[in-house]
């Protein structure tokens, strides 16, 4: 008779230990599962900020050798760019910009801006050029179109500048929530021929 209840309750209390280990292994597999894809997520994030930093190099050193860039070498270079660093699905947007300190005490200007290369989603990526303007209007512009002795610019000078604005798209993140913010990358590099600098990509 004692011989079963204490049978009895050892079985019980397998059962409980098997159904509390099934639970913990639940709750292990969740954590493990989320702590994945975060890490998946970051990086993504990561290759894209690495890659949007890469591909503003690479269009900044492409421009400034050129005297007439064509628009068409241009978006084919950043579609490669897209597709080839990025390495996830990703909505970018790349703008070049020339810009020129006169002689005497004026002003850099613009000499001309191109913000038409873009990939991805056509909504986003006007979100992303948008954003490529307000970033240069509180950053690059206020060096580069400030005071000339602020500016670092020698007279006459142009310079080449390169942003590109990225952001992971729906298929590039498991979460889609978790990491917010886009990459924002610039590259300034002076024109190789300074006495004939790349004119507006045509």
């Amino acid at each position: 008779m004692i011989a079963g209840s204490t049978l009895c309750r050892i079985r019980r209390f397998a059962r409980r230990s098997d159904g509390a280990a099934g639970i913990e292994l639940g709750f292990g597999a969740a954590a493990l599962l989320t702590v994945s894809m975060l890490c998946f997520d970051l990086h993504s994030v990561v290759n894209v900020d690495t890659a949007g930093a890469r591909s503003a190099v690479t269009l900044a050193e492409f421009v400034s050798r050129e005297i007439a860039p064509e628009k068409d070498t241009l978006e084919s270079l950043g579609e490669f760019l897209q597709r080839q660093e990025f390495g996830v699905p990703t909505n970018a947007a790349f703008v070049i910009s020339a810009i020129q300190r006169p002689t005497g005490e004026d002003r850099a200007v613009i000499l001309w801006a191109d913000s038409s290369i873009r990939f991805g989603d056509d909504a986003v990526t006007a979100e992303l050029a948008e954003e490529c303007e307000e970033r240069a209007s509180d950053g690059w512009h206020e060096v580069l179109l400030g005071p000339p002795a602020e500016s670092g610019m020698a007279e006459g000078e142009v310079v080449l500048v390169a942003e590109v604005c990225a952001r992971p798209s729906r298929q590039g993140l498991i979460s889609n929530r978790l990491f917010a913010g886009d990459s924002y990358h610039m590259h300034i590099l002076p024109a190789r021929d300074q006495d004939n600098p790349p004119a507006s990509p045509a």
